[in-house]
């Protein structure tokens, strides 16, 4: 049945008809979710709640002899009788008939004769009675809770659905007000999967928390056990490392193993507000919570992709991956001690291209302990390393050991590198056998190959170089796998005009030289490498000729072709650098004289001042210009513009329209005019730059400024007791860019005292700031300036808006009725 909004007595006033039947819609809508989600959450908590009651049917239909309607109709008026919930009866009920952890927590079986709660050994709460303590609850209480703990769990769908049940269900009891749920990953690290009463800050900066890192989360999942910490001050001492705040709240906090399947799969961890001391049968209860949430969290984990999957090494995938490797991996499972140590490890997974010293393959290893099949390797040390790394989680990486082994009756020995990461509740192992001159071969070939370089020998009156694999390829020779070329095949590598040079130097070494080194050029003429040859003679005993000359090869084509495109790239910066000198004095020079211009006689009841400002950085002088030029009518044309660009092309542009408006308001056309006559003449003559403007008649005897812009900024105008403001914009686009473009005039009433800023957009904006930010920091910056002086009050804008604008000039310009 659809929910039916609630509708107000009177129609408010504003919304017509339509807007009022949409608002009841909205309502009906919203009050049918509402009721449908309430509907929801109640069929969630009766799934939770109807297998603890269907089990007390049954317990008391057996205890009774009755049917289970007798047995229900039982627990409902043992719950009418308390005045408490059928299911904390029905809990109690098989709590104590079936206790947590074998009795561990309850008190054994139901007592014959009993039926009920009020049937039972201990006192009942009864609905005046308080609540039991944290520490006080009874055994009993503990088993119910436990019951109605596995039944909310087994509802969960979601790993944050497990910390909440978990938290309320089982751990509220004990006081608990915070908990984390955490699973191991392949790595050792800990991932945190749900939690309850820690805040979203803390739990995004522990979202992973590596294998080493000391914290009662890490240390309970590699030891096993449960680890306790009683106070704050406690765990700053056992954890001076942790910075901060810890990632679950609470003076008390307690971590525990969650294990499935006979290995550890995650931790918890708890928090309690107050400080708290658990009784043994509290510390059984926890301990057999954390076993129900571990098989609860690993149903729930093992139906995602996500981190936290139980155990790859079942699925066929991550077999496939390690048979496709070329060296051996054992996967090895932690063997734990009583008390949670790391005892041994065994062997959970070989792929297949395991053989160790014994011959034995994968099938013969998995299942076995490491101490039974390798005792070698006990005694060596090594086993003792891959137990650290189990229980610390820190890598191992061994160099080149060697392995010794007894096989038959006969020791077997081999050098190894072998590696071992954390995996889970245990180790991955990989290593490769190895010999100690093929290890420095290897690395020879591959240092040479990096390195583009070749080591050769030759023995005068042989006809054969004998030489490393990465000659040939420096020569551009195929390589046949002899260890060799001849030796006119060498020499017909080089270019032709450098052999007579290679001639002479191995004539030199023949005669008598020590070493020598020569840099000649070989390949074709469309890819030529020059190489480099350093050679040293090898003297016989008694006779002072050469027996042998050896040495080494180099590519340095790389080399020679940077310093060549490097000598280029100088040249060229030299010759930028001295172009754009002359260009800078040249643009300067040309910016003084237009500033420089007449500017007529001085206005009555007029001041004026003007700023520019080049560019902070760099020598391009940008195209900001200004003018101010008293008319014969009497009155004032004011202008500030800036032009696109930099350098000659932008200043040129400026005096092409400084002079053009100065010849246009001669003829007393209003600035509306002006600037469409400006930007006919840009579009007409197609020049490559654009321009903006803001062009203004002031006139001084009437206090008028008649005005207009061209995409410029609004100029800002300032009165008495510290106001300013922007003027409003009229419309105006920038000049040069469509031909019929219309500007709007706009006209401003001025009183004496009155000051007119105008400005370029060097003054207020800022790379990676906002336009409209400094624009406002202008006009605060005005309103802060009280005295009557025109300069200083230019001054005190340029301080404080952080003139000069590194990238680009400012032109500002204030006029001022007197």
């Amino acid at each position: 049945m659809a929910g039916r909004a609630e509708q107000p007595s009177a129609a408010p006033p504003g919304p017509g008809p339509a807007t009022t039947a949409g608002t009841a819609e909205r309502s009906v809508l919203q009050a049918t979710v509402d009721r449908l989600r309430a509907e929801v959450e109640g069929l969630q908590t009766a799934m939770r709640t109807r297998a603890v009651i269907e089990q007390a049917k049954g317990m008391l239909a057996e205890r009774e002899g009755g049917t289970p309607d007798q047995a229900f109709d039982r627990l409902v008026r043992l719950s009418q009788d308390t005045n408490r919930k059928l299911v904390e009866i029905a809990a109690e009920v098989v709590g104590t008939a079936a206790p947590i952890d074998n009795g561990a927590a309850g008190t054994g079986p139901l007592p014959a004769g009993a039926t009920g709660p009020e049937e039972l050994p201990g006192p009942t709460p009864g609905p005046g009675d308080p609540e039991p303590s944290a520490e006080g609850l009874p055994a009993r209480g503990l088993a119910a809770r436990y019951h109605l703990a596995a039944a909310a769990l087994a509802s969960g769908g979601s790993t944050e659905d497990l910390a909440r049940l978990l938290h309320d269900t089982a751990l509220a009891p004990l006081g608990v007000t915070a908990a984390v749920l955490a699973l191991l990953e392949p790595d050792g690290a800990l991932r945190l999967v749900g939690s309850h009463g820690v805040s979203a800050h803390r739990l995004s900066q522990w979202q992973r928390i590596p294998p080493m890192t000391a914290l009662p989360l890490t240390e309970a999942a590699q030891s096993g056990t449960a680890v306790w910490v009683a106070t704050r001050k406690d765990f700053a001492a056992r954890y001076p490392d942790v910075p901060g705040e810890d990632l679950v709240p609470g003076r008390t906090v307690c971590a525990l193993p969650l294990r499935a399947g006979g290995r550890v799969i995650g931790a918890m961890k708890l928090g309690w507000a107050e400080e708290y001391r658990p009784d043994p049968e509290a510390e059984r209860y926890l301990a057999a919570v954390a076993a129900l949430c571990a098989a609860e969290l690993e149903r729930v984990a093992t139906g995602t992709a996500g981190p936290g999957r139980a155990a790859p090494v079942a699925e066929p995938w991550f077999r496939a991956v390690l048979d496709a490797l070329l060296d051996p991996v054992l996967i090895l499972g932690a063997v734990r001690d009583p008390d949670g140590g790391v005892a041994d490890l065994r062997v959970e997974h070989a792929n297949a291209a395991t053989v160790d010293l014994a011959g034995r393959t994968a099938e013969a290893m998995v299942g076995r302990r490491l101490t039974e099949l390798y005792p070698g390797m006990v005694a060596s040390g090594t086993f003792g390393r891959l137990l650290e790394v189990a229980a610390t989680g820190v890598p191992y990486e061994g160099g080149a050991e060697r392995f010794e082994e007894v096989v038959g009756g006969a020791v077997r020995a081999s050098a190894m590198t072998l590696h071992a990461t954390p995996f889970l509740d245990g180790v991955l192992v990989s290593w490769r056998a190895h010999d100690e001159r093929d290890r420095r071969e290897t690395q020879l070939a591959q240092a040479q190959r990096l390195a583009r370089l070749g080591t050769w020998s030759w023995e005068p009156g042989s006809t054969r170089l004998t030489c490393s694999p990465e000659v040939p390829r420096l020569l551009g020779l195929p390589d046949d796998g002899s260890g060799g070329i001849g030796l006119a095949q060498a020499l017909a590598a080089v270019v032709p005009g450098d052999r007579d040079g290679v001639r002479a130097a191995a004539a030199g070494l023949l005669a008598g030289a020590a070493d020598t080194t020569l840099e000649f050029r070989v390949g074709r003429e469309t890819e030529v490498r020059s190489l480099r040859v350093l050679a040293t003679a090898v003297r016989g005993l008694e006779r002072p000729a050469a027996v042998a000359v050896r040495g080494v090869v180099q590519d340095v084509t790389g080399r020679r072709r940077a310093e060549q495109a490097l000598a280029g790239t100088r040249t060229r910066l030299a010759e930028q650098r001295r172009r754009a000198d002359t260009e800078h004095r040249a643009v300067v020079a040309l910016q003084r004289a237009l500033m420089d211009a007449p500017a007529g006689p001085p206005a009555p009841g007029l001041r004026t001042a003007a700023r520019y400002l080049p560019a902070g950085r760099g020598n391009k002088v940008g195209g900001d210009w200004w003018d101010v030029l008293a008319l014969p009518d009497g009155t004032v044309l004011v202008v500030v513009g800036d032009v696109s660009g930099h350098g000659l092309p932008a200043a040129a542009g400026m005096a092409n329209l400084r002079h053009a408006l100065r010849g246009l308001a001669y003829t007393g056309a209003p600035p509306e005019e002006l600037l469409a006559g400006l930007n006919r003449m840009l579009c007409h003559e197609r020049g490559n730059y654009t321009a903006t403007a803001v062009c203004g008649r002031l006139d001084p005897a009437a206090r008028t400024l008649d005005w207009a812009r061209a995409g410029h900024l609004p100029p800002v105008v300032t009165r008495g007791g510290g106001e300013a403001r922007l003027l409003e914009m009229p419309d105006g686009m920038l000049l040069g860019a469509v031909p019929a473009a219309r500007y709007r005039p706009a006209r401003l009433h001025l009183d004496p005292g009155d000051t007119l800023l105008l400005y370029t957009d060097g003054l207020v904006e800022r790379r990676g700031g906002d336009l409209g930010r400094g624009v406002h920091r202008l006009v605060e910056a005005l309103r802060d300036y009280r005295a009557d002086d025109i300069e200083g009050c230019l001054d005190h804008v340029l301080r404080r808006l952080g003139a000069p604008n590194p990238l680009d000039d400012t032109c500002l310009v204030g006029l001022r009725l007197v």
